[in-house]
């Protein structure tokens, strides 16, 4: 009955109250933690986790939040005190561990910032165009904040295609003389950088957004520091250094200047112990001892952290697959400090890429380097993300400067260098191409149809050929979703590419009309160690041939832009490695011969048979480590001749008076210092002022009259007496300021030595030379050589032989081409210039010196 009424009273008006989901809800409310990140375009978006979750749960919300595909480049940083990260607080900096509790790790500051944390070696590699967007963001923002440097010229052509992506083309009613005023885009940024910045806009008409990022990323990827952790650390003399940690292995800078790398596979182990850290190099077959390398960290901290930057590089991108944690590594102290893992590596992002061949999304572009609400071009709703703009139809990448006198309708990939310059071009031009579905193909491979576009062109350029495999190298915005880079073409229209050179490959292209039809095998993955035989993109050395007219205008003004652009670029010191560093048909039979073996410094450093200097008189027979370089002079009767040599041993001292007497020189050049990081690299063959006479032969005595030291070379007055009552006067010059490793800090100090160099050679000496001409022949008298020497007589010694041709060439008005001047001097001397650091010093010193006008000095001061 009281049930029954119990009904009837709350039928009309009921509830119910969860006492437990309510509790739950509160529980979990507590749980929520908040967190800010802050994005490339200076955005931030606030995120809720659970306070226990992991750093992969937020890194997740991140990149759904991004719709970010290719997310394996990226990470979330923060600081220990909550501040952004910048140059002056990298010790303080961390990198979010997705394996581990996001509050444990962070504390208190719940403040991320969104950031590269791999740097792809190839950027042009990335599926995605957003993907390449945040890359030049991050670019961006450490040149301004000084995590990275770039020499002057480059950094202002960064800055100009940072100008044309956000700007677009330059126009004069719409952008006035100051219209880059309020761009912040260099560090100490001033008028002239803006003049020059301006300049270097106008050349980019026609490049869309993404072009302009390509060219963007095409230069940043070539710089010594693109991509580099860096961590400071001291070597063993006490000397701050950094050590940098990349996608190719471990590299050294001091002073801003790389001067060793350390690549992956050379390494063998990489371990710290408290504040040391020790690089295990690879044992080479002469050596009978492991090298290890130790470097002194600030704290056994930062050694922890540079251990474990460079394991998770190493594991990013060598590896295939991530590497399983040993089963003992739980144990902590019986196992030893286990090491970080990554959960993807390179090779897995790209074969995902590869299989996906997704389109470009579209998106809109943000400005990072000006204020918003300021930004020309850009719609309101640029601010959201949402709104997008897409750019699946632009053109093909342009050059980063062109022909301004014809309509940028009328110019294509290549034509300005090539009927302007008269450079043949290496290189199928590019440009959007309709396309075919691709179909499987037989071999493993693809068969891919694309049709020419209105001007003829396919829209990609291949490198390699002969005995190199053809690959593409680069591939217009809309053919990438058929042909990507890295591709091996197979065959051409059913012609095997086997045995074609890598001009029968461009000509088979070109000639195609209508459909062209490859079969190309896939190869997403980036291998550093074997690049192959790339072709250069453009020759920077024009092949002229007899008769041939140079090219019109301004030539020396036109082969320094040329140059400039080379360097920029990073092609100028891809041909310079193209080149032989020995003629395969010049033997050095004689620097073989048991007799002469001891008296080579290096035993792969040797003088052509044809060009080594040969000893009338010679103390211990008529061989020395010493060749003559005649380097002529076009349009004039000026030969620069020289005779480049190997630093005297204790053995040859005799020898290279004798050398010195001989060829009636009066002015040595020395390059290197007696002994650097404890090894000789030349014996001292000079007595010291006010000592005892050197007794350099029987017939020979050598007298050091005056020694000055002007700072970053030393001068010394010399006099040779011959027993038979001859005597003559000789001036060494030594520089001093070329560092151990890497080049000199001052070109415009080795500007002026090498002037100085070329003003005393042009002194008589005393005793004249007398050739009588053969019958026919033209008489022709050369000045006496200059002697020029380092450690091997191939490196420095032909850097200085480079520059000072080049600057005779300036000094006349004559257009100068580095590359072949490098290519006459390897054909009289093996190896002359050793390495691209040297190369591009070279090259910057010669661009510095026309720039100041130095060159019209040396024509004034030192011309004949």
């Amino acid at each position: 009955m009281i049930e029954s009424v119990s009904r009837r009273a709350f039928s009309s008006s009921s509830g119910t109250y969860n006492v437990r989901a309510s509790e739950l809800a509160r529980e979990r409310k507590l749980n929520i933690f908040n967190v800010t990140v802050q994005f490339l375009d200076d955005t931030q978006q606030s995120f809720q986790i659970e306070k226990k979750a992991k750093g992969s749960v937020l890194l997740e919300q991140v990149y759904q939040h991004l719709e970010l595909v290719e997310k394996d480049y990226f990470g979330l940083q923060f600081t220990e005190n909550g501040s952004p990260p910048n140059a002056t607080n990298s010790e303080i900096t961390r990198w979010l561990d997705s394996t581990k509790s996001v509050k444990k790790q962070v504390g208190a500051n719940a403040q991320f910032w969104l950031a590269v944390r791999f740097y792809p070696p190839e950027p042009s590699r990335l599926a995605e165009e957003y993907t390449r967007y945040l890359l030049c963001l991050q670019l961006r923002k450490l040149l301004l904040d000084g995590r990275m440097n770039a020499p002057k010229n480059t950094a202002l052509l960064l800055a100009s295609f940072t100008v044309q992506a956000e700007l677009g083309d330059y126009n004069v009613s719409e952008h006035p003389p100051n219209y880059l005023s309020e761009l912040c885009l260099l560090p100490k940024q001033n008028a002239e950088d803006e003049r020059r910045i301006r300049e270097l806009h106008k050349l980019h008409k026609g490049q869309s957004p993404a072009d302009a990022e390509a060219n963007f990323l095409e230069h940043a990827k070539r710089l010594d520091c693109y991509g580099v952790e860096s961590h400071p650390a001291k070597d063993y003399n006490g000397k701050d250094i950094f050590i940098g940690v990349t996608s190719i292995g471990i590299v050294v800078f001091q002073n801003n200047i790389r001067v060793n790398t350390f690549s992956w596979s050379k390494i063998v182990k990489i371990s710290f112990k408290k504040k040391q850290f020790f690089i295990q190099l690879k044992r080479e077959p002469s050596e009978s001892y492991d090298t290890v390398l130790g470097f002194n960290m600030r704290s056994s901290r930062a050694a922890k952290a540079l251990w474990r930057c460079s394991v998770e590089r190493h594991g990013f991108f060598r590896l295939r697959a991530p590497r399983r944690r040993a089963l003992l590594a739980a144990l902590g102290a019986l196992a030893g400090l286990a090491a970080p893992t990554v959960p993807r590596t390179e090779t897995m992002a790209l074969e995902d890429a590869r299989r996906s061949r997704s389109t470009n999304r579209s998106f809109v572009r943000r400005s990072s380097s000006r204020p918003r609400d300021r930004s020309v071009g850009m719609s309101p709703a640029s601010g959201m993300r949402g709104s997008r703009v897409t750019a699946h139809c632009e053109p093909a990448p342009r050059p980063a400067w062109g022909d301004l006198d014809r309509p940028s309708s009328d110019i294509i990939e290549g034509d300005f260098l090539e009927r302007v310059l008269r450079i043949p071009l290496s290189y199928v031009d590019e440009s959007e191409s309709g396309s075919e579905g691709a179909e499987s193909a037989e071999c493993g491979g693809v068969k891919i149809r694309l049709e020419a576009g209105s001007d003829g062109l396919f829209g990609f350029n291949v490198r390699g050929g002969g005995a190199a495999p053809v690959l593409v190298s680069r591939v217009a915005s809309r053919t990438r979703l058929q042909l990507q880079e890295g591709d091996q073409v197979i065959s051409i229209n059913g012609t095997d590419v086997d045995e074609l050179t890598h001009e029968q490959v461009v000509q088979l292209i070109r000639n195609t009309r209508g459909v062209l039809t490859l079969v190309v095998k896939p190869n997403a993955v980036y291998a550093p160690e074997d690049p192959g035989a790339e072709e250069p993109e453009a020759c920077f050395v024009p092949l002229f041939s007899e008769g041939d007219s140079r090219p019109e205008g301004d030539a020396l003004e036109q082969s320094i832009l040329l140059l400039g652009d080379g360097l920029a670029s990073g092609n100028a010191l891809k041909q310079y490695e193209t080149l032989l560093r020995r003629l395969p048909d010049e033997p050095t039979n004689i620097s073989k011969l048991p007799c002469n073996l001891n008296k080579n410094r290096y035993r792969d450093i040797a003088p052509y048979d044809s060009t080594r200097v040969i000893l009338k008189n010679g103390p211990t027979g008529d061989y020395i480590n010493a060749s003559y370089i005649n380097m002529e002079i076009p349009n004039s009767d000026t030969v620069l001749t020289y005779i480049a040599t190997q630093g005297p041993l204790s053995t040859t001292v005799g020898d290279f008076w004798q050398m010195v007497w001989e060829s009636e020189s009066s002015l040595i050049v020395m390059l290197t210092v007696l002994t650097e990081r404890g090894r000789a690299k030349c014996h001292q063959y000079w007595p010291k002022v006010g000592t005892t006479p050197l007794k350099a032969t029987n017939d020979l005595t050598i007298f050091t009259n005056s020694e000055q030291n002007h700072g970053h070379y030393i001068r010394r007055e010399m006099t040779i007496k011959e027993s038979g009552g001859g005597s003559r006067s000789v001036c060494q010059l030594q520089y001093t300021a070329w560092p151990d490793h890497g080049v000199p800090d001052d070109a415009a100090a080795f500007i002026s030595f090498t002037q100085l160099c070329s003003q005393l050679r042009n002194r008589r000496p005393m005793i004249p030379t007398v050739v009588e001409p053969e019958e026919g022949e033209e008489e022709r008298e050369l000045d006496p050589p200059m002697v020029v020497h380092c450690s091997a007589g191939v490196g420095r010694t032909g850097a200085l032989v480079l520059c000072e041709v080049a600057l005779a060439l300036a000094a006349r008005g004559q257009p100068l081409y580095p590359l072949d001047l490098v290519r006459a001097m390897r054909a009289q001397r093996p190896m002359c210039i050793q390495n691209a650091s040297q190369y591009k010093f070279v090259c910057e010193s010669i661009q510095t010196a026309y720039t100041q006008g130095l060159t019209k000095a040396s024509s004034e001061n030192g011309s004949n």
